[in-house]
């Protein structure tokens, strides 16, 4: 299933999820990226795909759709050497 942003722009494709194997919640889409540049600031896995924290999902219907803000929170919370100015944004493709 392709992901996108609210504002359009397109991120990858998911390959797999991650959840809670005792709640059995989803943790976060494992997404291959469209591009090298996709999103280039997050950290990539062994096979160079993402994960993106579910809690970023929208919606989900042909598409899912995920919140550039929330994705940039994130980002800025797991990485220490975040400078201030704001979350990154994702860059256009």
């Amino acid at each position: 299933m392709n992901v996108v942003s609210d504002r359009g722009l397109q991120i990858g494709r998911v390959v797999d999820i991650s959840f809670d194997e005792t709640t059995g919640k989803i943790i976060s889409l494992i997404v291959k990226p469209v591009s090298g540049e996709a999103l280039a600031s997050f950290p990539r896995n062994e096979d160079g795909t993402i994960s993106l924290p579910f809690t970023a999902v929208l919606s989900v219907k042909d598409f899912i759709v995920v919140n550039e803000k929330v994705i940039g929170i994130h980002l800025m919370r797991s990485s220490p050497t975040q400078t201030a100015g704001g979350p990154p944004s994702l860059p256009s493709v």
